[in-house]
């Protein structure tokens, strides 16, 4: 799926599993966003940088028009 960010959005990122969660600027633009086994939304910045939504955390920023989706 392809989504598009239409404001600056600090993103909860989680790294490589032996770091911690970070907070990253995700600036307006278009990105790939995939489902995740767990069920999650995940937006991908970068091959290392990614961030994880739930469903309703999701419906709430596209709700808000801070995300849109672009392509399913």
């Amino acid at each position: 799926m392809r989504i598009e960010i239409t404001k600056n959005l600090i993103l909860r990122i989680q790294g490589k599993p032996t770091t911690e969660a970070l907070d990253t600027i995700f600036p307006p633009g278009e990105y790939p966003a995939v489902l995740t086994p767990e069920g999650m939304i995940e937006i991908i910045k970068t091959s290392s940088i990614r961030a994880l939504f739930s469903f309703s955390q999701f419906r709430e920023k596209t709700s808000l028009g801070e995300i849109v989706v672009l392509e399913n």
